[in-house]
């Protein structure tokens, strides 16, 4: 009797959580193949492409100058026509104007990170709006990606049983 009741209870704890398990719905969606479908994601996709550019150009130029002043130091210094003190005074002036440099670069790149936001936001919200309507109209506790942003796959195994909700999210964020 007592070897049934540890069969028993084995059989209740392993089966116990894939009868929860079954009685949760997940869908899978796509979020690349979703904003690939979305018209205004190219549009969003272009005005970045265009601010990241203005952006570099900024930057570019600033850089050209102070490689110009480094050129202009390095050839002065072949030529033998520093003293040094002025040595000292133009290599000062060269590491602050790398720094700064470097300091551009880091609000450059925060300001493209923040205008990617600004862009993105309102039709991020859209898709999670679209993504929670169907995932409700289904009846699905879960919506799963089915790829990291790295195209890793997040679940890297899923039954046909899942339920693909992108061409759906499709549908109706052209709809709405």
């Amino acid at each position: 009797m007592n070897y049934m009741r540890k069969l028993l209870l084995l059989t209740v704890i392993v089966l116990f959580p894939a009868l929860a398990f079954s009685q949760l719905k997940m869908g899978i969606m796509d979020p690349q193949v979703v904003l690939d479908a979305i018209p205004e994601a190219a549009e969003i996709e272009s005005q970045l492409q265009t601010y990241v550019e203005e952006r570099e150009r900024v930057f570019q130029q600033r850089y050209m100058d102070w490689i110009e002043d480094v050129t202009d130091y390095s050839e002065r210094v072949e030529a033998g026509t520093l003293s040094d003190s002025e040595r000292r005074e133009i290599e000062e002036r060269l590491a602050e104007g790398e720094s700064e440099l470097q300091a551009l670069q880091n609000r450059i790149q925060n300001q493209i990170r923040q205008r990617q936001n600004e862009l993105f936001s309102p039709l991020l919200n859209r898709v999670d709006t679209a993504m929670e309507t169907i995932s409700r109209e289904l009846g699905l506790d879960y919506v799963v990606n089915k790829t990291s942003n790295t195209g890793d796959p997040i679940i890297y195994y899923a039954s046909e049983r899942g339920i693909d909700i992108t061409e759906r999210v499709i549908e109706y964020l052209q709809q709405n």
